[in-house]
């Protein structure tokens, strides 16, 4: 079977932690041809790295989506750039896309953006990794096969330190998320992960009604 060749934009936090370990362990089905990334030092530094040779590292996604010799691009930005970069490269490769979560900063492109498989007749995949966590498989199958009865009333409770982890080699530790701009800050780069996983367990949300109280912390104003 040949390889995939897979073409890299954002080599941050997301690429070093999630993507690249992924990629080493389907080595035998992937191969990473080309990087991009804002910090020419830090493509730089992670082409040198897998073995890339320097003519293909660029700064500029609209080059590498370019490239004819690239199968499917894997998109690792920050999230007020998602749409912008999906839809760049969407129109320009016209190749499959790999794209974090979550997909927009707002509502307007988020629907945008899940038109953009329609408009340029390619699969996007959002990397919504909850929707394949092994727990969350197992309790929508007890949900769906009615194992623990009719399902009346659920609670789900999460508590995420978010100051706390900005001192650690975490991902709010980031400038950007402390600073979004997006709004919901941590709330919606969190909390769409138990969406996702509500979704996953119950089906699609009928009706949704929230509480908030707001706060002066920057990277969550409710």
């Amino acid at each position: 079977m040949n390889k995939l060749r897979v073409g890299i934009i954002g080599s941050g936090m997301a690429f070093e932690k999630l993507h690249y370990p992924a990629y080493q362990e389907l080595s035998d089905r992937y191969e990473i041809v080309a990087i991009c990334d804002v910090d020419q030092f830090k493509a730089e530094a992670w082409a040198k790295n897998i073995g890339i040779d320097p003519q293909n590292v660029y700064t500029d996604y609209r080059e590498i989506a370019a490239r004819k010799d690239i199968d499917l691009f894997d998109i690792m930005v920050p999230i007020e750039k998602n749409y912008e970069v999906t839809e760049a490269v969407a129109s320009i490769a016209g190749k499959p896309i790999i794209c974090e979560k979550p997909l927009a900063p707002n509502l307007r492109q988020a629907r945008a953006h899940a038109e953009l498989p329609r408009k340029y007749g390619i699969p996007i995949m959002i990397a919504e990794n909850y929707r394949y966590n092994e727990e969350i498989d197992m309790i929508r199958d007890m949900v769906r096969t009615k194992k623990v009865g009719d399902i009346l009333y659920f609670i789900q409770n999460r508590v995420v330190n978010f100051p706390e982890d900005m001192v650690k080699d975490k991902f709010p530790a980031r400038e950007w998320r402390q600073y979004p701009e997006f709004t919901g800050g941590a709330l919606l780069d969190t909390g769409v992960h138990d969406l996702a996983a509500l979704r996953h367990i119950f089906g699609a949300v009928d009706k949704l009604q929230a509480f908030g109280r707001e706060q002066e912390m920057d990277f969550s104003p409710y």
